[in-house]
């Protein structure tokens, strides 16, 4: 699984932002979550990724799981920023792509019990 995430800027539908980066998240973490299909209201959540927002960088960077081998199934992804570059007042965010493949049914049923 890989994840991509990326600004408006450079001509995009946010381009009055452009001259001002500094609402773009910084310091971010992506979690997976798998809630028990018995009990909805019960659920793992996994580390995916963490990983800093490069400004230098292009607007669409990817970043990789953090660890494959247990990374698994999930049905929910999460975005959480701890930092941006430097706005006090909002964080801003154009686009968030989870790339992946869909599990074998084998495989999701042993998940799920």
């Amino acid at each position: 699984m890989e994840v991509g995430v990326g600004e408006g800027w450079g001509g995009g539908p946010m381009v009055s932002v452009a001259y001002d980066k500094s609402s773009a998240h910084k310091d971010c973490r992506i979690s997976g979550w798998l809630r028990r299909r018995d009990d909805p209201e019960v659920y793992t959540v996994i580390r995916l990724a963490e990983f800093t927002y490069d400004l230098e960088k292009s607007n669409a960077q990817t970043f990789n799981v953090l660890d494959p081998a247990v990374s698994g199934l999930v049905d929910t992804v999460r975005l959480g920023f701890t930092s941006n570059h430097g706005s006090p007042s909002h964080t801003c965010i154009y686009r968030l792509r989870v790339h992946g493949h869909e599990p074998n049914v084998v495989s999701m049923m042993a998940m799920q019990q």
